[in-house]
């Protein structure tokens, strides 16, 4: 007889890593940020704007503070828009982590757009972000820590994707910064079967156990920073 398990899956942290193949990834956005090796998205309906108000000011009230960054501007734009900023294609083996830091303004209590984040592996299609938010308006720019594991001979992208909400505002984001190291205050995600696990996310897993069921049989599960939450099964 079959025994069916579902699993329960909570990881604990989110990150990005990497050096590069030509470019190392890293981008203050002071220099054009071609220079770094980004591209815009190609099949996307709008493009990041990149600033430096150190050297142009802005009066524009909802412009964030700081000198340089990147940004896309929802203020006019239908709900569902997006826009793709692309890092060189990196390349590093084991776990390693990336920084960064994003700033969401408009109407208070309002959320202009989303900010996703995706690993595009191996030039394979995006898949499911490997850290989101979407919002609120906030007054300052917010840290993010993210790790990703690769390895030999893998290779992969960072894609910053914003979605507009159809309300008024600003997404920006500055200093993305890739460290040769592992995160210091988040460990790396899950990746299991295809499936990304971040901070504040679950993932459910079905296994099938064929043969005879029996009161004392143990089935365990060998993981970083995993929780078995819960299991059901029918005899």
């Amino acid at each position: 007889m079959d025994k069916v398990l579902t699993f329960i899956f909570i990881a604990i942290g989110v990150v990005l890593p990497a050096r590069a193949q030509v470019y190392k990834g890293d981008c203050d956005f002071e220099k054009p940020f071609s220079s770094c090796g980004y591209t815009q998205g190609r099949d996307d309906d709008l493009d990041w704007e990149q600033f430096d108000t150190s050297e142009k000011p802005s009066l524009d009230p909802w412009m964030p503070p700081g000198a340089a960054f990147m940004m896309v501007n929802s203020t006019s734009r239908y709900a569902g828009q997006r826009a793709l900023l692309f890092t060189p294609q990196l390349k590093e083996n084991d776990t390693h982590c990336v920084t960064f830091q994003y700033h969401v303004s408009g109407r208070e209590g309002g959320s202009p757009a989303h900010l996703n984040v995706y690993i595009k592996e191996n030039n394979s299609p995006m898949g499911l972000p490997v850290w989101n938010t979407s919002g609120p308006v906030s007054t300052n720019w917010k840290p993010v820590e993210l790790a990703i594991s690769t390895y030999w001979p893998n290779f992969y992208q960072i894609v910053f994707e914003v979605v507009t909400s159809g309300q008024r505002g600003l997404l920006a984001i500055k200093d993305v910064v890739l460290q040769g190291h592992q995160c210091m205050n988040t460990p790396h995600f899950l990746h299991i079967k295809g499936v990304e696990v971040n901070a504040g996310q679950t993932a459910t897993f079905h296994c099938t156990v064929n043969g005879e069921w029996k009161d004392n049989f143990n089935l365990w599960l060998q993981g970083i920073g995993v929780v078995v939450s819960s299991y059901e099964g029918d005899e």
